[in-house]
C-alpha cells in the first residue's frame, strides 16, 4: 500500500476515507442474523495513478448481531433450554481501485475490492456456543459519490457497497449490503 501511495504523488494526490458502516445481511448471512448491523467503522487510503483512477486499500471493522431470546432446542440427548443469540465480527482487508467520473464538486465513482475478510460467528446458547473463524476470500463492488466542503480539503463520502465472503471448507458464504457515509479528506 505504500509503494502506491508513494507512486500516487506524482499524479496529483490521493483521498483518506474515514467511514462509519451499516450492514444489511443477505443470503445465508440473513438465515443466520437477520438484524441490520449499525456498529462498523472503515479506514481507506486511495492514490490518483491517473487523473479518475485510484489504487489502494481498506481495513474495517463491523460487528452483526442478533437476540433471539429464551429458546428450547432439541438436542441428541434431550432438550437445552437457554437465551439464545448470535454474533458476527468481520474484519475485510482489501487492495481496492475506484474510477471518478468527475474531479468538480460533485465527485461520483465507482469501485471494488478485492482481498479477504476474516470472520468469526458465534452461536450462542446459554454459556455454550459454537464458534466458527474463518479466512474468506472476498469481492466488494461499490457506487459512491465524495462531496467537498465548499473550497475545503475535507468532504462528505457515501457509498453503497456489497460485500460477497465466499464460501470456506468449514464456513457458508456470508454477504450484506453496506451503507457508509463518512469524512473523506482530499490531497
Amino acid at each position: 500500500m505504500m509503494l502506491f501511495g508513494v507512486s500516487s504523488f506524482g499524479q496529483g494526490g490521493g483521498i483518506w476515507n474515514f467511514d462509519w458502516n451499516m450492514g444489511f445481511p443477505m443470503g445465508d448471512t440473513k438465515d443466520f442474523i437477520g438484524q441490520p448491523s449499525f456498529r462498523g467503522f472503515s479506514i481507506e487510503g486511495r492514490g490518483f495513478v491517473t487523473d479518475q483512477i485510484t489504487v489502494g486499500g481498506i481495513g474495517a471493522w463491523s460487528v452483526f448481531y442478533e437476540s433471539i431470546g429464551w429458546v428450547t432446542q432439541e438436542k441428541e440427548n434431550g432438550k437445552i433450554y437457554g437465551y439464545k443469540r448470535r454474533y458476527l465480527n468481520v474484519m475485510p482487508l482489501m487492495v481496492t481501485g475506484h474510477y471518478y467520473f468527475s474531479q468538480g464538486q460533485i465527485q461520483p465513482y465507482i469501485g471494488v475490492g478485492l482481498g479477504t475478510y476474516y470472520i468469526e460467528s458465534r452461536d450462542f446458547m446459554g454459556i455454550y456456543y459454537t464458534q466458527g473463524k474463518e479466512w474468506h476470500f472476498g469481492v466488494a463492488p461499490e457506487v459512491g459519490i465524495i462531496m467537498p466542503f465548499g473550497s475545503s480539503n475535507t468532504g462528505v463520502n457515501i457509498n453503497f457497497k456489497y460485500n460477497l465472503a465466499a464460501k470456506t471448507k468449514n464456513q457458508p458464504s456470508y454477504s450484506w449490503l453496506g451503507i457508509n457515509i463518512g469524512l473523506s479528506y482530499i490531497f
